[in-house]
């Protein structure tokens, strides 16, 4: 009986560790690669762009935080025209009290309608002052706004699911190694403006990341995040490209962590986006210059398009930092402000990348 119970046993533990070893994600051996055109030139005074977002109309919205142009030229929200051409959409973002700038970067609609801000002031040379900007909208026209909460540090992405928002930010001290993914109810937003402390911080986390070891140049953790089809949420970090999996509890907390890719052919995460049409998600990778899908019915990730320094002026990827599906294509923002290992210098072009799948 003991010898059945132990066979048992071991038949358990294997055939778990088999479904648990399948559901990691592999490098797809077939790649083909699609050369991207330009969607988009932003002009001399969008300087840095960042977040892309969709309204329940379809409308594409983009954020540009401007930190190395701000006094010349501010801080923005685009959207594009029938014939996909950029214009102000909002340019009256409030002013952290203190910097006097505002910084936006992720942005996604919530399920009231209304636009939803991540103004980092890390750029603004503030610590622990980040906030999230609330922009009310009616009729498709912001009307006003509201500081939802302030005491993020380095605030990242917002990605919505359940009547919560989920945001990341991508460096939460002073090591460079640390970051987090927190989250808030819509309901208590909607109550009072949550301040951030160190006392109350760990009521609002879902889960703190440290990047691996074997990353010694400084840079941010965890960035990009993306729910799937099922509410499980994707998180890849920045400074190393590991991507981990949560599931959820039904108050919003987490009921599983688990890192499904860790590999040297992705180093970097930044933007993810989710595409229901083709269980995938799209993730730019910034230091690399390339963009990749992450396919969840194969659980395989394939490389879509990379290529070298470059000014971004033709469509190729130039720093690229944002992904979204917009009108059957795929959409790709250059982020373009800082020198890195493939970005050899800043340059006069303020692009937008678009690859048909």
């Amino acid at each position: 009986m003991k010898s059945c119970i132990k066979n048992l046993i071991l038949v358990m533990f294997v055939s778990n560790f088999l479904i648990s070893y399948g559901q990691e994600i592999k490098i797809s051996e077939a790649e083909k690669l699609i050369k991207p055109s330009l969607f988009a030139d932003l002009g001399e005074t969008c300087t840095t762009p960042d977040g892309m977002a969709l309204d329940k109309k379809g409308n594409l919205y983009l954020s540009l935080l401007n930190p190395t142009s701000f006094e010349k030229n501010g801080a923005k929200i685009l959207t594009f025209d029938e014939n996909d051409k950029p214009i102000v959409w909002f340019d009256n973002l409030p002013l952290h009290p203190v910097s006097k700038r505002v910084h936006p970067m992720g942005i996604e609609f919530g399920p009231d309608g209304n636009l939803y801000v991540m103004d980092n002031q890390y750029f603004a040379k503030q610590k622990n002052a980040s906030r999230i900007i609330r922009v009310n909208v009616k009729n498709g026209k912001p009307i006003s706004t509201d500081i939802l909460v302030e005491g993020l540090n380095f605030a990242e992405a917002i990605r919505w699911q359940n009547n919560r928002a989920y945001v990341t930010d991508a460096l939460t001290d002073s090591t460079g190694r640390n970051s987090a993914i927190y989250y808030f109810a819509l309901s208590e937003m909607n109550k009072n403006k949550i301040i951030l402390t160190a006392e109350n911080k760990p009521n609002y986390i879902l889960s703190e990341f440290k990047l691996k070891p074997e990353v010694t140049k400084q840079s941010i953790g965890i960035d990009g995040i993306a729910f799937d089809r099922k509410g499980n949420l994707y998180a890849g970090n920045f400074g190393d490209g590991v991507i981990t999996k949560f599931e959820f509890n039904r108050d919003g907390s987490a009921k599983s962590k688990k890192v499904v890719f860790d590999s040297e052919k992705l180093k970097c995460c930044d933007g993810f986006f989710y595409d229901k049409k083709r269980n995938s998600i799209f993730i730019a990778n910034y230091e690399n210059n390339s963009v990749h899908q992450l396919n969840l019915t194969t659980n395989t990730i394939s490389l879509i398009w990379e290529n070298d320094n470059n000014n971004g002026s033709d469509g190729q990827l130039d720093n690229p930092c944002e992904t979204i599906i917009y009108k059957g294509n795929l959409i790709v923002v250059n982020y373009d402000t800082f020198i890195g290992d493939r970005n050899k210098e800043v340059d006069q072009f303020h692009t937008i990348s678009k690859f048909k799948l």
